[in-house]
C-alpha cells in the first residue's frame, strides 16, 4: 500500500474569529460520540496523478477559510487561521480490484476508512481525501470527508468543484484557473439578528423547551429493523453498531419524468412524492393502520432566509420534524406531507430547532452530561428514519476536469448518528434524479430486498393511486 500525503497552505490572514452557532457547535460536541464525517464520493475512468491532487486540494482549501479554523476551548467560537502547518489531507493507494460501488468488499473499504479516520475537528483541520486508484490504471475514486460542524452537501459540492477544477487546471485540461475567490463563512448571527434579540431568544428556547417535554409523552413510528437498543457505540449491546453502509442507484428516467409529470398535477414538489412514498413504506412495515408516524427532514437554511449566502461554506443544516398520521389514503397522505413539509420549513419551526439543539448544548458541553444527551436524543428525536433530499445538485460532477477522466458513479451523503438507522438521499446529479442511502449495517441484512425494493413498490403504487383519481 502507497501512501502520499497533502499539505495545508502556508498561513495567511484570515477574518477575525466568530462565535460559532449550535449547527455547527452541536457536531463539534457529537463528534466526541458518533462518527461525523460527511461524505462525497466520485469514480471516474483512468487513473488520476496523486501529486496533481495534493496540490489542487491545498489550492482549494486555502479559498476556504472554515477549513482553517478551530473551535476555541471552553466556549463557542472559533480561532482564525489554526491549521496553517503542514498536516496530512490526502491519502493514496492502489486498490487491486475496480472501483465500483456495487463491490460489497469496495464500499466497505471506503466506510471503515471513514470509520478509522474520524475528524475531530478540535485536534485537526477538518477535512480529508481518500485517493484509491485502480491496479489496472482503468478507474479512480476521489473519497472526501469533512466534518459535519463545517459542511453540509453544499458546502461539500462546492468544496469538491473547487478541487477538481484546481486540478484541470494544473493538468493542463483548463487554461484558466478556478474563477471562486473565497468560499466565505457566514454566521447564524449574521443571516438572521432577529433570531438573537433577547426576548426572541428567550421565546425560541420556551418553544424548544416545550417540543421537547411533547416529545417525552408522543410514542411516534419511525422504520421497523431488527435492531433493539441504543445505537451510540459507547456501551452498545450490538457488536459494530457504529459500522455503516451505503448504497446507490440512478432512478429509471421514466419514473422520474413520472415522479415529475404527477408532481405538476398535484401541485406539490417531487420532493413531496418521495417523501409521502417513504411514509408509506414505514406504515406498511409498521404493521398498523393507526398512530403517528416521524420522519426527520434535514431543512437547508441557506437559500431559504437569504440567497445571498448560497456561495458560502458552512452547515447549513437543521433537523427538522415531520409527523405524519397512518391510514390515509394516497391524496390524504401528500396533502399531509405537503402541510408538514411547509410547517418544518416555516421560520417558527426552524427558530423551535434551533431552541432544541441550543437546549442540547447545555448537555453536550459537559461529558459528565454526556448520558443525559444521549437519552435525549434518542427520546426527542422520535425516529430513526431521516429523509435529506438536497434538490438538483448545481456543480458539474460529469468529469474530474478532462474528457479523459469521465465519471462512472457519484454519491454523497452525510453522517448517521444516533437514533437514525438510515437517511435517504435524492439528489438529481449531472441530470439525473439518484435514489441513494446511508444506513446501519446492524440494522439491515439486505438492503435492496428490505428496503429499496419496498420503497420504489411504495412509490409506483402511490402515483398509480393518485394517476386514477
Amino acid at each position: 500500500m502507497t501512501f502520499q500525503t497533502a499539505t495545508l497552505p502556508v498561513r495567511e490572514p484570515l477574518a477575525e474569529a466568530r462565535p460559532l452557532d449550535a449547527l455547527s457547535e452541536a457536531f463539534v460536541h457529537l463528534g466526541e460520540l458518533a462518527n461525523v464525517n460527511t461524505n462525497q464520493i466520485l469514480i471516474v475512468a483512468g487513473c488520476l496523478d496523486a501529486a496533481l491532487l495534493e496540490r489542487s486540494v491545498r489550492q482549494a482549501v486555502a479559498k476556504v477559510p472554515l477549513l482553517r479554523a478551530r473551535p476555541l476551548a471552553g466556549r463557542p467560537g472559533i480561532e482564525a487561521d489554526a491549521f496553517s502547518a503542514e498536516l496530512p489531507l490526502v491519502r493514496h493507494f492502489e486498490h487491486a480490484g475496480v472501483c465500483d460501488f456495487g463491490d460489497a468488499a469496495f464500499r466497505r473499504l471506503l466506510m471503515d476508512f471513514s470509520f478509522d479516520n474520524r475528524l475531530d475537528w478540535r485536534g485537526r483541520s477538518p477535512v480529508q481525501l481518500l485517493l484509491i486508484t485502480a491496479a489496472d490504471r482503468s478507474s479512480s475514486c476521489v473519497y472526501l470527508n469533512t466534518h459535519h460542524g463545517v459542511a453540509d452537501a453544499r458546502s461539500d459540492s462546492l468544496l469538491f468543484r473547487l478541487i477538481i477544477d484546481h486540478y484541470a487546471y494544473l493538468s493542463g485540461a483548463a487554461s484558466a484557473p478556478p474563477p471562486i475567490e473565497r468560499l466565505p463563512y457566514a454566521m447564524l448571527t449574521e443571516i438572521r439578528p432577529d433570531w438573537y434579540r433577547p426576548l426572541e431568544r428567550t421565546l425560541r428556547w420556551l418553544r424548544g423547551f416545550r417540543s421537547v417535554v411533547a416529545d417525552l409523552l408522543q410514542r411516534d413510528i419511525g422504520l421497523r429493523v431488527p435492531l433493539r437498543g441504543p445505537r451510540w457505540e459507547d456501551g452498545a449491546k450490538q457488536t459494530g453498531i457504529g459500522e455503516l453502509d451505503f448504497f446507490h442507484s440512478l432512478l429509471p428516467e421514466a419514473l422520474s419524468d413520472r415522479l415529475t409529470t404527477v408532481a405538476r398535477g398535484t401541485g406539490v414538489t417531487v420532493n413531496t412524492l418521495l417523501c409521502a412514498a417513504l411514509a408509506r413504506h414505514l406504515e406498511r412495515a409498521s404493521g398498523r393502520s393507526q398512530g403517528v408516524l416521524r420522519i426527520t427532514c434535514a431543512i437547508s437554511l441557506r437559500r431559504l432566509i437569504d440567497r445571498r449566502y448560497d456561495l458560502s461554506f458552512r452547515n447549513y443544516l437543521v433537523p427538522s420534524k415531520i409527523r405524519i398520521r397512518l391510514g390515509q389514503s394516497g391524496r390524504e397522505l401528500i396533502r399531509s406531507v405537503h402541510q408538514a413539509i411547509g410547517t418544518a420549513r416555516s421560520d417558527r419551526q426552524l427558530s423551535t430547532e434551533l431552541g432544541r439543539l441550543e437546549s442540547l448544548l447545555l448537555a453536550l458541553r459537559r461529558r459528565p452530561l454526556h448520558g443525559i444527551a444521549r437519552a435525549m436524543l434518542n427520546v426527542c428525536q422520535g425516529t430513526n428514519a431521516c429523509y435529506s433530499n438536497p434538490g438538483r445538485i448545481e456543480e458539474d460532477f460529469s468529469s474530474f476536469g478532462s474528457d479523459r477522466h469521465p465519471t462512472l458513479q457519484f454519491v454523497g451523503f452525510g453522517c448517521l448518528v444516533p437514533p437514525y438507522d438510515f437517511i435517504l438521499y435524492t439528489p438529481t446529479v449531472n441530470g439525473r434524479m439518484q435514489l441513494d442511502l446511508v444506513y446501519r449495517r446492524a440494522a439491515f441484512r439486505a438492503i435492496q430486498q428490505e428496503f429499496v425494493g419496498p420503497l420504489l413498490a411504495a412509490l409506483q403504487q402511490l402515483l398509480d393511486e393518485i394517476e386514477a383519481t
